[in-house]
């Protein structure tokens, strides 16, 4: 695993100014199946450091990558082009890394210029206690959900890029990098405000 960035200590932004990192939904995207047998959380968390490329066979979905950020079958893996991670330079974000890995199309051809993408940025735990019960109309009836994926803002490192401290998949970043992936166009991504996230389940 090479190093991409280091992180420099900033001023905490405000949790509407930090973002969630996600899918973008777009079921005709490129999706590969990583054949790790090792944490694949470990691996997006820089915690798991892989001696040789990992292979990220085709899926599903169309049958050559066509952007720049491709998902997986696994849950938090992100796989991009070298020209993402030239992007991230240029800008100087701090908080990734990067690992190998072969990414082979559905007729097993190579698709080079690809890469893992490693958060080494972090903040403290995800605060349950911070978030607020909002009721929500289901078919089914009225539940709760909860509004806000928080943290002790003390706790953030002040990386552009990094997870929480739990061993969740989460990955976080702050306004300029959405800024950036926007501008250049970056398809099959979404963000999500932290303090707009809502989620079913207690952390």
């Amino acid at each position: 695993m090479s190093l991409g960035s280091k992180s420099i200590s900033k001023e905490f932004p405000g949790f509407d100014k930090i973002f969630s990192l996600g899918e973008s939904g777009y079921s005709r995207a490129f999706r590969g199946k990583m054949a790790v047998e090792t944490d694949d959380v470990g691996l997006t968390r820089a915690e798991v450091h892989p001696v040789h490329p990992i292979r990220v066979d085709w899926a599903m979905g169309r049958a050559k990558p066509a952007d720049p950020v491709m998902w997986t079958t696994h849950a938090v893996p992100i796989i991009v082009a070298d020209s993402l991670l030239q992007l991230l330079r240029s800008h100087g974000f701090t908080g990734w890394s990067r690992y190998d890995v072969t990414v082979r199309d559905k007729q097993d051809q190579l698709v080079p210029s690809y890469s893992g993408l490693a958060v080494t940025g972090r903040c403290g735990n995800l605060e349950h206690s911070m978030s607020v019960e909002v009721p929500r109309i289901y078919p089914a009836g009225i539940f709760p959900v909860w509004k806000g994926l928080l943290f002790d803002p003390a706790s953030w490192d002040g990386s552009d890029f990094f997870m929480p401290a739990q061993r969740f998949g989460f990955v976080f970043v702050v306004e300029e990098v959405k800024k950036a992936f926007e501008r250049a166009k970056i398809r099959n991504v979404r963000f999500t405000a932290l303090d707009q996230f809502e989620r079913s389940w207690t952390i």
